[in-house]
């Protein structure tokens, strides 16, 4: 994961050395069919989020997610996937809707966030998990890992 350093000016340019302040900004990962093995084999937690950029609420939230990110604990991986260029991942975990948010554990996935969230949901998802909360990771992932019924009420066709 990269790091990249913005200076801000807090008072008039003097003394840069005593005058300004380092930010570091936490590079999301972009992760595709070729490097998403990381995410499946990372011995911790990881957030990843699934949004295209032809989508207006992933756009109009991507700030707001590179923010939570920024102030995540450095031992989580967090990055992102482009469904255009990731089909393949977007079948496998099922995203039917964007943005989507998906949380693992153990390389395991055990949260599924669909649609703009604040970030205090993503946080409480991701106490929960630290809490240890094998309940609700249990529950997770029998939810997750049901078969869905994707047929058509009105012609009993697949969508």
């Amino acid at each position: 994961m990269g790091v990249s350093y913005f200076f801000v000016i807090t008072q008039p340019f003097l003394n840069c050395h005593s005058f300004c302040e380092v930010i570091t900004m936490r590079t999301l990962t972009a992760y595709n069919e070729d490097n998403f093995r990381q995410i499946e084999q990372y011995k911790g937690i990881s957030v990843v989020r699934f949004s295209a950029p032809w989508c207006p609420p992933c756009q109009a939230s991507e700030e707001m997610f590179s923010q939570f990110a920024d102030r995540l604990d450095r031992d989580i991986q967090v990055g992102k996937v482009n469904v255009d260029q990731a089909p393949v991942l977007t079948t496998k975990y099922e995203i039917w809707g964007l943005p989507s948010v998906l949380i693992f554990h153990e390389g395991q996935l055990v949260k599924r966030i669909p649609g703009v969230k604040p970030a205090s949901v993503y946080a409480q998802a991701i106490a929960d998990i630290k809490k240890g909360s094998n309940a609700l990771l249990t529950w997770n992932l029998l939810m997750l890992n049901r078969v869905p019924d994707r047929r058509h009420p009105e012609c009993g066709l697949n969508e």
